[in-house]
């Protein structure tokens, strides 16, 4: 009975803790800044990033509603800026979304149908067989939101002086240190 009732625990356990909630939202500290070298900016409408220019050699750059940079090792890069208007003007002000959908804290979001909505976007971008590491770090005024996975990981970055917008990022094929000094390094050089 004992090694039964200790199945059922641990089975417990492992469903609560397989969902992502606010204390699972790890605080980082602020990345070493990049020593100075050539790069290329995107997301300039958004949340500018500067790219390191060495890590786009044999890129491919393709630009439509949002930047797609498609590397020579397999690894890619989408960015897009997210606006009020574009998901169809939300009673939520935009840069609050990303907090709403890494805290899965839904209980301000007063209208039926968008707190429904976040909560679809949440799931579609937080979970992921295996889980994904949830994180937050502040540089300057940016406030990127993490969901870095073994395949493929999301950032979604605000600011108090863009309540209209929030940007977002997906990588696929990206390490923990390849985002790292890429992509957070890049926020707020400019």
């Amino acid at each position: 009975m004992k090694y039964r009732n200790a199945i059922l625990l641990t089975l417990l356990f492992s469903m609560l803790s397989s969902g992502c909630s606010a204390n699972d939202l790890k605080v980082l500290e602020l990345p070493i800044e990049r020593a100075a070298e050539a790069g290329v900016t995107v997301n300039r409408a958004g949340h500018p990033i500067e790219l390191p220019l060495q890590s786009l050699t044999d890129a491919t750059f393709v630009g439509s509603d949002g930047e797609l940079i498609l590397y020579a090792d397999g690894r890619s890069l989408y960015a897009t800026v997210v606006s009020s208007e574009d998901w169809g003007n939300p009673p939520i002000q935009m840069n609050q979304a990303p907090g709403y959908i890494f805290n899965r804290d839904f209980s301000a979001i007063e209208d039926a149908a968008s707190r429904k909505e976040i909560e679809g976007i949440s799931r579609m971008n937080l979970d992921e067989e295996g889980g994904r590491q949830l994180s937050t770090v502040t540089i300057k005024n940016t406030t990127i939101f993490i969901a870095f996975g073994a395949n493929k990981s999301v950032l979604m970055l605000t600011t108090p002086d863009k309540p209209d917008q929030f940007s977002q990022l997906v990588l696929n094929g990206f390490s923990w240190d390849q985002l790292e000094k890429d992509i957070l390094k890049g926020i707020g050089s400019m």
